[in-house]
């Protein structure tokens, strides 16, 4: 008995369903072949490793590549900084972006952005109580000398405020990554 093969071409052109496509057992060994051939090249020889990823922050990909540049420019402003301090910097800023886009902020840099959403989120609700300027002017007057208070009022203000933007800028962040799925795999230095 002999078998009939049919191909797509074969299927008559007026609708009717021809009968189902049928390989013989040596079609299907070199289909087989060919394809474990072609994987065989295409694979592990043909596969390039492009970029490393060193963390996620949720579904997002921190490569190895932007860590390193981030890493030599954080060097330049605090030389000697650890690999681990650099990462966790660099998902805190991506973090306060991602927060940033959120409230549509936009800006030419994302320094610029991320300086717009600290000043929104948390710069504007700080404000520092003369009685506190006062008290920090009498702890610290050996530094001040003779200068009157009404003198240096606005450099103390400015860092009373300033110290006060670092402490809840802090506890932002924390709650960010609280909310963030993170997973760190840098690699050792």
């Amino acid at each position: 008995m002999q078998e009939r093969y049919t191909s797509a071409s074969d299927t008559p052109s007026d609708g009717r369903v021809s009968q189902p496509v049928r390989y013989t057992p040596a079609v299907l060994l070199a289909l087989t072949l060919l394809l474990t051939l072609t994987a065989a090249v295409l694979g592990p020889a043909g596969a390039e490793v492009i970029d490393r990823v060193v963390a996620f922050i949720d579904d997002e990909a921190i490569t190895l590549a932007d860590f390193e540049q981030y890493m030599s420019s954080a060097e330049k402003l605090t030389p000697g900084i650890s690999r681990e301090t650099a990462i966790n910097a660099l998902i805190n800023r991506r973090l306060l972006l991602r927060a940033a886009k959120r409230i549509r902020l936009r800006g030419k840099t994302d320094d610029e952005i991320i300086q717009e959403y600290v000043d929104i989120k948390v710069r504007v609700f700080i404000k520092i109580p003369p009685e506190e300027i006062e008290r920090f002017y009498n702890e610290n007057r050996d530094r001040f000398g003779e200068t009157p208070v009404g003198d240096v009022w606005d450099d103390i203000e400015r860092l009373l405020r300033e110290r006060e933007v670092n402490r809840r800028l802090r506890k932002h962040i924390e709650r960010l990554r609280e909310e963030a799925y993170i997973k760190i795999n840098l690699p050792p230095s």
